[in-house]
């Protein structure tokens, strides 16, 4: 188990450790997006209501959203480059 950039040796212990940190990220940041996407349907604006401004629901939404976006793309990122050690 050779980096290809570096030509060192990976050890064991930390592809553990990153194939843990991918499973995490990539099922915790699927989780808080759907949670996310949950949150906005229950929100007034998506019901008919009017109002002026985002909500503090949706404001926490969208802060879901991204959160859960970012933490699937770093996982998906960790993904390809344990890819790249073996």
């Amino acid at each position: 188990m050779a980096d290809e950039s570096t030509g060192k040796k990976v050890k064991p212990k930390t592809l553990l450790w990153v194939e843990r940190l991918v499973w995490i990220l990539v099922y915790g940041g699927l989780l808080a997006f759907v949670f996310g996407l949950a949150l906005l349907q229950l929100g007034p604006h998506s019901l008919g209501g009017k109002g002026g401004g985002l909500t503090h629901a949706e404001v926490f939404a969208y802060f879901l959203l991204a959160k859960g976006a970012i933490a699937v793309l770093a996982g998906v990122v960790l993904i390809w480059l344990r890819s790249r050690w073996q």
